[in-house]
């Protein structure tokens, strides 16, 4: 009961927090990601500029962008090599959502794109998962900040991370 309140508080902040940052500018190389624990789930969304995960943020508009976005898209969907939570805990991804509407729009369109990525791992040890290494900095070389926050039965929880600093903990 308590996790799902828990649980229940941190998405209203999401909520909240993405209907705030909806008039806010993004920050080129720095990325957003909110962990949540509930039960034997690992919740995880991430928002970042496009520019942090494909080096550009309007719709591809020649062969080489459009290779980009397919393997921007191929390193989103193997969350596995992006996340990897306590081995103990033996998590599983269950499912991966990516959303970046400027990608979708004609050339040009949309001046600052972002991404909005959601992942979720089921673990079959939920009493084991004590964190988590981000392994994002590897696969997205142009992200250079991650600023995160945790909800879990432990509380919350927030922390920096960057190419050197990649260890959540809660």
């Amino acid at each position: 009961m308590k996790q799902a309140l828990l649980f229940a508080a941190f998405a209203a902040s999401l909520s909240m927090h993405a209907h705030a940052d909806e008039h806010k500018a993004h920050v080129h190389g720095i990325a957003r990601l909110d962990v949540a624990v509930d039960g034997n789930m690992l919740i995880l969304h991430l928002e970042s500029p496009l520019d942090g995960v494909l080096g550009f943020e309007h719709a591809p508009g020649n062969a080489k962008e459009h290779a980009a976005v397919v393997e921007m898209r191929k390193k989103l969907a193997d969350a596995g090599k992006l996340f990897a939570p306590t081995t103990a805990a033996q998590c599983a991804l269950a499912s991966t959502q990516v959303a970046a509407p400027t990608l979708e729009a004609k050339v040009g369109a949309g001046a600052h794109g972002d991404l909005d990525a959601d992942f979720a791992f089921a673990c079959a040890r939920p009493e084991d998962l004590r964190g988590m290494e981000v392994l994002l900095f590897k696969a997205f070389p142009k992200m250079r900040r991650i600023d995160a926050q945790v909800v879990s039965g432990a509380g919350q929880s927030a922390a920096r991370l960057n190419a050197t600093k990649r260890v959540l903990s809660w």
